[in-house]
C-alpha cells in the first residue's frame, strides 16, 4: 500500500512573503513618524515662542517698575540704557527705560516708555520686543493721595440677589481701603438705565470721602432687576463717555480730583463682551459695529462713544483728567465680572490693569497704555458673593505696590 505525503510549503517562500509585507509597510511607518515628529516640533516651537514673548512682556513691565523706583530716588532721572535683566542657556533678556520728557508744569511727572527685549545668544537683533507707554510721578517726601472709584453695574440684568451680593462686596472693599490706605478717598458710581430706556446713565452715588458711614450708606439707583431685554442696559463705555463729556472730574464737580496722585477704578458687573447672544442692545463692555454712532442723552443731543477699548484707554493714559484740568494723572482698572462667557472674560482682562493672577485669554488692545496683552491682569471671574476675599487681595496689592504710603 502506498501513502501519499502532503506537500509542504517551502520555508523560503514563506519568508519571502513576510519580507515583502514588511517592506510594503516601511514607507507608511516612515511617513507617519515624520508627520508625528513634525507636529511635535511645531508644538514645541509654538510653546517656546509664547514663553519668549511672555518674557519680553515681563521685561517691559520690569522697566516701568524700575523707572518708578529710580524717579522716586532722583527727580532728575531721565531713563536707563538697555540693560541685561537675566540670561538663560539660549537667550538674553534685557530692559530699557526711555524718558520722553516731563508732562506737567511742575516737572514731577514724566512720560515713560518701558521696553523689554529677548535675544538669542550671539545675535544682535532682538527676537521679540515688547513696549509699554506710561507715566511716572514723583511723590517722594509726601504720601500719595489715591482715589478709589467703585463702579457698580446697576442694570436690569443684575437680579436682586446679585445686587445685594454686589453691595456687600463693595462695602467690604470700601472699608478695607479706608482702613489700610490712610490718605485714600473712595467714591461710588452706579451705571445703567431706566425701564424701557436706551439712555445710558451714570450716578455719582457717593462723592470722594473717607467716612465709612457715608461711603457705605447707599442703595440701588437704576435697574429694576428685570430679565427683559429692554432693561439690560449696562453699556459701560457709553456711561464713561457721558462722564467724560460732562466733565465730572473737574474742579468743583462731582468727582473733583483736586489733590489726587493716583486713580483706581474697581468695577463690579455682569455685562457681556460686546452684546447679548441675541444681539440686543446694550449689555456690553465695549463698542461693537452694530451700535449706534451716537447715544441719546437727557439734553436731547447725542455723543459719540470711543470704539472698542478707547474710553478705558483715555482714562488709563490720563487724557480725560487732563481735559478736566488735572494733567499728569493716570488710572488703573480692577474688575470682577460674574459672566463666565469666554469672550467676556478675555474682554474684561483687556480692560483690567496688569497685576493680580489672571493668566487666561485676553483681547487685543493695541492702544492700551499699560501694554497690549500683558499678563497677568487684575481681573476676577467669579460670583459677587464669592468676590470679597479675592477683591481684598487685589486691593492689598494696589496699596502696597502702586500707592506710595
Amino acid at each position: 500500500m502506498r501513502f501519499k505525503l502532503p506537500k509542504l510549503r517551502s520555508k523560503s517562500k514563506q519568508n519571502g512573503f513576510v519580507m515583502i509585507t514588511v517592506i510594503t509597510f516601511i514607507p507608511l511607518v516612515f511617513i507617519l513618524s515624520t508627520v508625528t515628529i513634525t507636529m511635535a516640533i511645531q508644538a514645541y516651537n509654538t510653546t517656546t515662542n509664547q514663553e519668549l514673548i511672555r518674557q519680553a512682556q515681563l521685561a517691559s513691565a520690569t522697566a516701568m517698575d524700575y523707572a518708578k523706583e529710580q524717579y522716586e530716588l532722583d527727580l532728575n532721572y531721565s531713563g536707563t540704557a538697555e540693560t541685561t535683566l537675566y540670561e538663560t542657556d539660549t537667550h538674553v533678556i534685557t530692559f530699557e527705560v526711555v524718558s520722553k520728557g516731563y508732562s506737567n508744569p511742575t516737572n514731577t511727572q514724566q512720560d515713560i516708555q518701558g521696553i523689554g527685549r529677548v535675544y538669542k545668544k550671539g545675535e544682535s537683533v532682538a527676537t521679540y520686543t515688547r513696549e509699554i507707554q506710561g507715566k511716572v510721578t514723583y511723590t517722594s517726601g509726601s504720601l500719595s493721595s489715591a482715589r478709589f472709584i467703585f463702579i457698580i453695574d446697576n442694570s436690569g440684568s443684575m437680579s436682586e440677589s446679585e445686587w445685594l451680593d454686589s453691595k456687600s462686596t463693595v462695602d467690604a472693599a470700601i472699608n478695607y481701603v479706608i482702613d489700610n490706605a490712610p490718605t485714600a478717598e473712595v467714591a461710588v458710581i452706579q451705571y445703567g438705565t431706566n425701564h424701557y430706556s436706551q439712555e445710558h446713565k451714570y450716578d455719582v452715588t457717593v462723592s470722594f470721602t473717607r467716612d465709612k458711614t457715608t461711603a457705605t450708606n447707599w442703595d440701588r439707583e437704576f435697574g429694576p432687576g428685570s430679565s427683559a431685554y429692554y432693561d439690560l442696559q449696562d453699556h459701560l463705555p457709553a456711561s464713561l463717555a457721558r462722564m467724560r463729556i460732562e466733565s465730572v472730574y473737574g474742579p468743583g464737580d462731582a468727582l473733583d480730583l483736586n489733590g489726587a496722585t493716583d486713580i483706581q477704578y474697581v468695577l463690579f458687573t455682569d455685562a457681556w463682551s460686546d452684546g447679548l447672544p441675541s444681539g440686543n442692545c446694550c449689555s456690553h463692555l465695549k463698542m461693537r459695529a452694530a451700535d449706534p454712532s451716537g447715544w441719546f442723552d437727557a439734553n436731547g443731543g447725542s455723543f459719540s462713544v470711543g470704539a472698542n477699548f478707547e474710553e478705558y484707554n483715555l482714562l488709563k493714559d490720563g487724557t480725560v483728567f487732563s481735559e478736566d484740568g488735572y494733567p499728569g494723572l493716570t488710572s488703573q482698572f480692577t474688575i470682577l465680572n460674574i459672566n463666565d462667557d469666554s469672550d467676556t472674560q478675555s474682554t474684561s482682562a483687556a480692560v483690567a490693569s496688569p497685576g493680580g493672577s489672571w493668566n487666561g485669554a485676553i483681547d487685543s488692545n493695541p492702544d492700551d497704555p499699560e501694554g497690549n496683552g500683558l499678563l497677568p491682569r487684575r481681573f476676577i471671574s467669579t460670583t459677587l458673593a464669592a468676590g470679597p476675599d479675592e477683591i481684598l487681595s487685589l486691593l492689598q496689592e494696589i496699596i502696597e505696590e502702586e500707592i506710595n504710603i
